[in-house]
């Protein structure tokens, strides 16, 4: 099959390789990078715990769920794709955008989550304001907005 022929294919591997840049940048030492990495431990947590405890090949049913979430944010880069009014943006930025959007998502869920169940106020803000900056990313690197810079004097 080629992938020029399947930008849902290609959407899905640009989307694969940036999830797993973010879920790396969990390890990284500079605490507002490793909230994206975090996002998607815990969303995978969720899915441990619903599902019971995965701990015979942990690392393998990982990289399932981010095979699966990077699946998820290439269909989602199509969706973004045909809302955009520019047909001139080179591809990887709306499979870049389709994975913003899932970790936006990721994000608003976790933040809704503490928000009914715990009276903690700060996770809520932080995780929140990800998500709004991930979904305004997504946004703006799908050309469904753009930012002119003028030159100064």
């Amino acid at each position: 099959m080629n992938v020029r022929r399947s930008p849902f294919l290609r959407d899905s591997a640009a989307a694969i390789a940036v999830l797993v840049g973010l879920y790396a940048l969990a390890f990284v030492q500079f605490q507002p990078v490793q909230i994206p990495g975090y996002l998607l431990m815990v969303g995978f947590g969720v899915i441990d715990t619903l599902a019971g405890p995965i701990t015979a090949n942990y690392d393998l049913w990982f990289g399932v769920y981010l095979v699966a979430l990077g699946l998820g944010a290439g269909a989602f880069a199509g969706l973004l794709r045909t809302a955009s009014r520019r047909a001139d943006l080179p591809a990887w930025r709306v499979a870049v955008a389709g994975a913003a959007a899932v970790v936006g998502v990721l994000s608003l869920l976790f933040a809704l989550g503490v928000l009914f169940t715990s009276t903690q106020v700060t996770p809520v803000l932080i995780t929140a304001t990800t998500a709004v900056f991930f979904f305004a990313l997504a946004a703006w690197l799908a050309g469904l907005f753009s930012v002119e810079m003028r030159p100064t004097r």
